[in-house]
């Protein structure tokens, strides 16, 4: 009926741990704090010390107890337990030696400081056991981990690619990453928890301690997607609530994986995965919206200038050359102004002219920005009989020609061009159209009409 006691005293060791060195780390400081030749510190460090060894040895022994009742491998927790050896035995010894001194020396000091090494030590390879071997070691800077021996590079997220998906190996190239970002610092062949290796598949196979982690075609019973579902408060959930923790879309995984058979050699499209569980892990690439092409950033006296004559002029994003040029206090702005920009053509990455005075000959000019990405002649009176020239702008993806004369016709000029994504046309001759065209380019025109609801005829 007591058989309890024993396991529990073994669970209290993370509680019991944590005494004996803030008692004892107390005392180190105090050794070091008094000053020369003083003693007033004496007692307090005599007790401390006492107090610390013996609730060294308490620990030590509970430690002991979880070791025995926990499962825990000899492997993973001899250097811990002899560690924590070293410290209960060294504690008692400098007791032995400070008790009846009353000038502590420099070579008492030495060995003070060696007792507190000896704790971080402990401590730190208490940790790895409970937090993984590399807890502390995954926030350094990828060269002090190289320089521990440690793989500097964290373990890559899950990638898929969007085309030829279906062919991938289910384990091995999703599985496996998974297992890998969550799991393998805990259960790995270094730190061998609960004695399960999570690298590699025959590892998997053999499950842990408790038996194995799975039963293929059935999740629900196989404790590696099982544990994963428990609440995260649970003693059992895995990987531990303190530790990195899977997406709901890796769970998911994992658990159609099991589904299939838990195969080592079926593919995703042989296991009939569903290709929207894969969306999150697409690999898309991003394609950077303004050029890619380095430009001199404007001299801040030549931005002033601008603004002197009008423009509103700021760089697109923080530290960027690409300049954005509005006319928003410039309604005045005629074709001839237009020399006014010379000086900034090739970093002007976005120029909004709406609202001035322009005519289809600015087109000609506009046509001589290199990096131009996006343009707006909203409110202006061009048509668009000209817009071939802005054929020119190889880089120009967004075009607004909103409450312009243009035409769907006139558009037929800017065809074909190889970066333009849309035109954006609204109360246009082009938006009132009823013969569709279909252009190279997405041609917004707005009109949009929305379906009566019920609430739409409620009287209030």
């Amino acid at each position: 009926m007591l058989d309890f006691i024993l396991p529990l005293l073994g669970r209290l060791h993370p509680l019991l741990v944590h005494l004996p060195i803030g008692i004892l780390i107390f005392g180190i400081l105090l050794i070091f704090m008094q000053k020369k030749n003083s003693t007033g510190f004496n007692p307090v460090i005599r007790l401390a010390f006492l107090l610390g060894a013996i609730s060294a040895t308490l620990a030590g022994i509970s430690g002991f107890f979880q070791y025995q009742f926990e499962g825990f491998a000899w492997e993973s927790v001899q250097n811990h337990l002899i560690a924590g050896v070293i410290s209960s035995i060294g504690s008692f010894y400098l007791f032995t030696r400070i008790k009846d001194e009353t000038i502590f020396t420099s070579n008492i000091k030495l060995q003070v400081l060696a007792l507190f090494l000896v704790l971080t030590v402990t401590g730190h390879l208490g940790g790895n056991i409970s937090r993984g071997e590399e807890y502390l070691i995954e926030v350094l800077p990828a060269e002090i981990q190289a320089i521990a021996g440690y793989e500097a590079a964290p373990e890559k997220s899950l990638e898929i690619p969007e085309q030829g998906w279906e062919e991938l190996v289910f384990y091995g190239e999703v599985v496996q990453p998974i297992l890998n970002k969550n799991c393998k610092s805990c259960h790995n062949p270094r730190n061998l928890k609960g004695e399960f290796n999570l690298t590699t598949f025959e590892e998997l196979l053999k499950g842990g301690e408790n038996g194995e982690v799975l039963k293929a075609g059935n999740p629900e019973l196989s404790a590696l997607f099982a544990k994963m579902i428990l609440p995260l408060e649970d003693e059992d959930h895995m990987p531990p609530k303190e530790k990195r923790q899977p997406s709901k879309e890796e769970i998911e995984l994992i658990k159609s994986w099991i589904a299939a058979g838990a195969s080592q050699n079926t593919t995703l499209g042989q296991a009939g995965v569903d290709e929207k569980l894969l969306e999150p892990f697409f690999h898309k690439e991003e394609i950077p919206f303004y050029p890619l092409t380095e430009v001199a950033a404007v001299p801040a006296d030549t931005l002033s200038k601008l603004r002197s004559a009008g423009f509103f002029s700021e760089t697109v994003l923080q530290g960027s050359s690409w300049l954005k040029v509005s006319c928003i206090n410039f309604p005045g702005f005629t074709d001839s102004d237009w020399i006014l920009l010379k000086s900034v053509k090739d970093q002007i990455a976005y120029l909004d002219l709406s609202a001035t005075q322009v005519t289809e000959e600015i087109l000609d000019s506009i046509s001589s920005l290199p990096n131009l990405t996006v343009l707006k002649l909203n409110q202006t009176g061009i048509s668009g009989r000209n817009l071939e020239a802005l054929s020119n702008c190889k880089n120009l993806k967004m075009l607004y020609l909103n409450s312009t004369q243009l035409s769907l016709e006139n558009l037929s000029g800017i065809n074909q061009h190889p970066n333009l994504q849309k035109v954006f046309a609204f109360q246009t001759p082009a938006g009132e159209s009823k013969n569709p065209v279909k252009f190279s380019f997405e041609l917004e025109t707005g009109n949009y009409s929305l379906p009566k609801i019920p609430a739409d005829t409620i009287v209030y």
